[in-house]
């Protein structure tokens, strides 16, 4: 009987021990383990990474594709200026000069304006719209009854893919006072 009065002491003393081993390893706060502190640091930063990747492959294709898409932007630019002297000889051919060689211009302009249309170049609105920084660059100022509106243009602004490739060259109105 002693025998068993002792194994049963001992069993209560062993739970005692084991109960403050295992508050011992807990931290008072939160109830987790360093280890599981540890792991639960390391999933939040996976998943930070994981993130910050995505993004990155994000931005990586974005810029591949903006790459791609205005490739042709330096030859647009020499073609434009073409497409004006084509213009300008247009401007000027006189009624009695409309030959056929003034004929053939006009289907070379025609031509040049429908494949830089395809690859995305668009002519920018400048005359009778109110002037825009953006897409318009002032030569001069004229008299008007309105107020920032664009009177004339000397050159066409274009844009490719909606960004601004040349603005137009305009004259701008000014109220008389």
């Amino acid at each position: 009987m002693v025998r068993e009065k002792k194994t049963s002491e001992e069993n209560a003393s062993d739970k005692e021990g084991a109960i403050t081993e295992e508050q011992e390893k807990k931290p008072q706060g939160d109830g987790n383990t360093p280890a599981e502190d540890e792991v639960a640091k390391l999933k939040s930063e996976l998943l930070y990474q994981h993130a910050e990747l995505e993004n990155f492959k994000r931005r990586t294709q974005k810029r591949y594709e903006d790459a791609l898409r205005y490739a042709n932007e330096p030859i647009a630019k020499e073609l434009l200026a073409v497409l004006d002297n084509l213009e300008r000889s247009l401007e000027h051919a006189g009624a009695e000069e409309m030959s056929s060689f003034t004929k053939g211009i006009k289907q070379i302009a025609e031509q040049l304006r429908g494949i830089l249309s395809a690859h995305g170049v668009e002519e920018v609105t400048a005359e009778g719209v109110k002037f825009d920084p953006n897409v318009h660059e002032a030569l001069a100022q004229v008299p008007g009854n309105e107020d920032g509106i664009v009177v004339g243009v000397h050159e066409k602004g274009y844009t490719l893919h909606g960004r601004l490739l040349r603005p137009a060259k305009v004259l701008v109105s000014k109220l008389a006072t």
